[in-house]
């Protein structure tokens, strides 16, 4: 705070009256973490605050941790309305909270990180880095932060249909908001809370949910929870088929976002207006609204909104028109298909069906029907077993907390008879006293000949122990410390022009750095832990987001149940990694026009089997000249019994390796 004082006053009076209406709306360091991040601004208001953000930015570069905290702060407040920029800045924000060892910082960072994932449906990463802000905000103490990545990662089961999921973060942040008191955190949570149930077909639940969230509309003072609100309420209604409720609560909902939400980001809630419409029987107002929106949604790139707007003017011209609803179902099924929007495609499948009925087209109308069938089956089976596993994962919950209190009142009871126990023990300690000697001297010899068994066994592993740490540091350390021994020689005694002198030194540091990550390998592998698979699983998820997110490539990273449940041997586990990591630094070195990462660990007739993709166009070659990364991934791979494939395609490069499970 007495930095920021100081910069009010070596400042003129205009940029004074900036900083100090920006602390006013609690948008600087100094305002109180709660505060920091705090309700969607009016778009009037958040262009002052960006334009005076950005100038404190350019102004004052310093790598301080008010840096971080400005950097951060924009983020967040463009997080809706200029998502890429709000993106650009929390890396920005995440890279030197890091350097700085800020924890606040790095919170606040991992917090938006997750955000901006969960809003465009990169489900993965989000909640890998909603897992890294978790235990931060518990350790920090920030339980208001706590709550808000709860609510995150409930949203992102919830929108992953994955229910069962979503109930545990709901219930552990609603219950802490409870305990902060906040209307504001205790809105969001009681809303997420009743979407959870609303899915489940819980309505009771769900309005008990709403109707305690409604009373903390007025002392909120938010008008992005308060659309929430009147969105959520206006889910309810509908799916009750109370439409002209649900229209009135979309319509308080789209008044409280279109102050704070840009134009792009209603298209959301006009199209539920308008689809209210359609159910109302306002076709003329639907078709009106419908081809606009999809306009709009076609040129903002969002294709599950242009399936929606698609599939709302087919059903409004579906009275009057069949062959324009045919049309417009098309367009929506050719949309929603590619994209795995099975709930539009099986409502464009059920309208063309009716369509091709009414135009006499007997044979295509039987096509779509079994078409939306299919798709009814696929989504209903779905459905009913994210259902089943809710039910069971909140029976689950309350049955722990039974459990506890049971276990509570055994602990009473046990502390009794240990009293008791006592007791007796010294009443009989003069008579047993022979015995116990006798049983130390026993349990001494045992012990010393047990000692030294274990001294000779631990003897035979440290000699392995050693044997293996030399190979590793001679095979791979050795080999890039003498690479780089030789190019700083050839730095030293060749003089070249400043454009060959700087390719030396860029192969010199990157030569530097694969030692220092080869050593850090190393060492990571002499722990017994990291034989395991689980602790091997967790090692390749880090590194993957350590070594791609620099890349700026987006990862994917899935291991199938059957995969986890292997047991490999400790070899299998250590060259696993190896072959990943080559396969990782592959794609960063020979995939410049990569954007995404697919990792996939699957298992296949009892073998564990690693896929590591990339998306860059090609065909790339199988074998790149100079390198030696496949031959390396192939001889680790067939050093523990398994073998390695490569696949190249115009649409990407594929190392398949199926290693002994």
């Amino acid at each position: 705070m007495s930095s920021l004082i100081k910069t009010l006053t070596s400042t003129g009076p205009g940029f004074r009256l900036i900083c100090l209406g920006l602390l006013l709306l609690g948008l600087l360091p100094g305002s109180g973490p709660a505060r920091a991040q705090g309700p969607p601004l009016p778009l009037a208001r958040l262009r002052v605050v960006r334009d005076s953000l950005s100038h404190l930015l350019a102004r004052d570069t310093r790598p301080d941790t008010q840096r971080v905290s400005r950097l951060n702060t924009l983020a967040f407040a463009l997080r809706m309305n200029a998502a890429d920029e709000s993106l650009a800045l929390t890396r920005q924000a995440l890279r030197l909270a890091r350097q700085l060892d800020f924890a606040r910082g790095l919170l606040e960072a991992e917090f938006n990180l997750s955000y901006y994932l969960r809003a465009h449906s990169q489900y993965d990463s989000a909640i890998y880095y909603a897992r890294l802000a978790l235990p931060l905000a518990v350790r920090t103490g920030n339980r208001y932060t706590q709550t808000r990545v709860n609510y995150n990662l409930a949203r992102i089961y919830q929108e992953q249909g994955n229910y069962a999921a979503a109930l545990g973060p709901s219930l552990d942040g609603l219950a802490l908001a409870r305990a902060m008191g906040s209307p504001r955190v205790l809105l969001f949570q009681l809303v997420m809370a009743a979407r959870i149930e609303l899915a489940l077909d819980e309505y009771a639940t769900a309005r008990a949910y709403m109707n305690e969230a409604r009373p903390l509309a007025g002392p909120a003072h938010d008008l992005m929870s308060t659309g929430y609100l009147s969105q959520v309420a206006g889910d309810l209604s509908r799916q009750q088929q109370q439409w002209r409720a649900a229209r009135d609560h979309y319509a308080q909902a789209l008044a409280s976002y279109a102050v704070v939400t840009n134009k792009p980001g209603l298209i959301d809630m006009q199209l539920s207006m308008a689809e209210m419409a359609e159910r109302l029987a306002d076709y003329p107002v639907a078709r009106r609204a419908g081809r606009e929106l999809l306009r709009q949604a076609h040129a903002a790139g969002r294709p599950e909104h242009e399936a929606r707007a698609a599939l709302l003017l087919a059903r409004a011209w579906l009275p009057a028109r069949p062959d324009s609803a045919v049309y417009y179902a098309t367009r929506a099924l050719a949309t929603a298909r590619p994209r795995h929007l099975r709930p539009q495609a099986r409502d464009a499948a059920q309208v063309l069906a009716e369509a091709s009925d009414r135009l006499g087209r007997g044979h295509a109308a039987y096509q779509y029907q079994a078409l939306a069938g299919a798709y009814a089956d696929s989504i209903g089976g779905e459905d009913n077993g994210r259902r089943l596993a809710a039910v069971q994962a909140r029976a689950a919950r309350s049955r722990t907390g039974i459990e506890l209190n049971v276990v509570r009142q055994r602990e009473r009871l046990l502390r009794q008879r240990q009293e008791l126990e006592r007791l007796r023990t010294q009443r009989q300690l003069a008579g047993i006293g022979a015995l116990v000697l006798g049983a130390l001297v026993l349990a001494g010899g045992l012990f010393w000949r047990y000692r030294r068994r274990q001294q000779r066994r631990q003897s035979t592993r440290d000699a392995a122990l050693r044997q293996r740490l030399a190979a590793d540091l001679h095979d791979d350390v050795g080999a890039l410390l003498t690479q780089i021994s030789l190019q700083s020689d050839l730095l030293r005694e060749a003089p070249a022009p400043p454009e060959a002198t700087l390719a030396r030194l860029n192969r010199l540091s990157d030569t530097s750095r694969r030692a220092a990550r080869q050593m850090a390998d190393v060492v990571w592998g002499l722990h017994t832990s990291s034989a395991q698979l689980p602790e091997v699983l967790a090692h390749m998820r880090d590194h993957a987001h350590e070594v791609l997110a620099d890349a700026d490539l987006a990862v994917d990273f899935a291991v199938s149940p059957a995969a986890a449940a292997l047991h490999p041997g400790v070899a299998v586990c250590q060259n696993l990694y190896l072959i990943y990591k080559e396969a990782l630094h592959n794609v960063v070195k020979h995939a410049p026009r990569a954007t995404r990462v697919t990792v996939r660990l699957t298992e296949d007739a009892g073998r564990l089997c690693l896929s590591v993709r990339d998306d860059a166009p090609g065909p790339a070659p199988i074998a790149r000249p100079g390198g030696h990364g496949l031959a390396n991934m192939r001889q680790r791979a067939e050093a523990v019994g398994g073998a390695l494939n490569v696949v190249a395609e115009a649409t990407g490069f594929d190392v398949v390796a199926c290693l002994p499970g």
